[in-house]
């Protein structure tokens, strides 16, 4: 039988935090204020249940299938990390100083849980890159499951967020929003620029 791994919990924290500010739930209130404003109370709770378990279940295929894209496209795992940590920052200097000509409007269909509040906005490609780098630090099953516990409580904290949207507006107006985005694309800055560190002291051991 296994013993749990020791690093288990702070594998746990450190994926949490990770695949939370990249997620930021935040981020896609207005959005699903937006798209729901004619949905009752009950239809809202549904799209916010459907969205944040389909970003689960994106984000763990991505976390068991990013190894075995590596070995398809012979991608060694420091490459990946420091084009994962690229990509990043340049979402998280995107969240801090947005584009001037960003279009306000996004074309949706019917399934608006899927797209676009999954897909792109919850389950995008930096909370899939950081999935998919995180996933190449399980060294055994434990870990896995710290790395699947952390998805799920960043989704199921998305829905809470989500379920209280328009509470969550009310109580810190557009200027409260505003500013935790901005904390929000700070945080993602610096983990995209962790990951790269990490990938280069193993891609060039003599930086260490």
């Amino acid at each position: 039988m296994l013993s749990p791994d020791p690093k288990m919990l702070e594998f746990a924290l450190t994926s949490f935090i990770a695949v939370f500010i990249i997620i930021n739930p935040l981020s896609t209130i207005g959005l699903f204020l937006s798209l729901t404003k004619n949905d009752r109370e009950q239809e809202r709770r549904k799209i916010a249940f459907m969205c944040s378990l389909a970003s689960f279940l994106v984000l763990v295929f991505f976390a068991l299938t990013g190894f075995l894209t590596f070995q398809l496209y012979s991608i060694t795992l420091e490459a990946f990390r420091i084009a994962g940590g690229i990509i990043l920052l340049i979402i998280g200097l995107r969240m801090l100083f947005p584009p001037a000509h960003e279009p306000k409007e996004i074309r949706v269909g019917t399934e608006v849980w899927l797209v676009p509040l999954a897909i792109p906005m919850t389950s995008g490609p930096g909370a899939i890159t950081t999935a998919v780098v995180l996933s190449t630090q399980v060294t055994n099953p434990w870990l896995e499951i710290s790395l699947w516990g952390a998805i799920f409580v960043a989704c199921a904290i998305t829905f809470v967020v989500l379920r209280h949207a328009s509470w969550v507006d009310r109580r810190l107006g557009p200027t409260g929003v505003e500013a935790m985005i901005k904390i929000m694309g700070l945080m993602v800055c610096a983990v995209g620029v962790q990951f790269m560190i990490t990938g280069m002291k193993e891609a060039f051991p003599l930086l260490t």
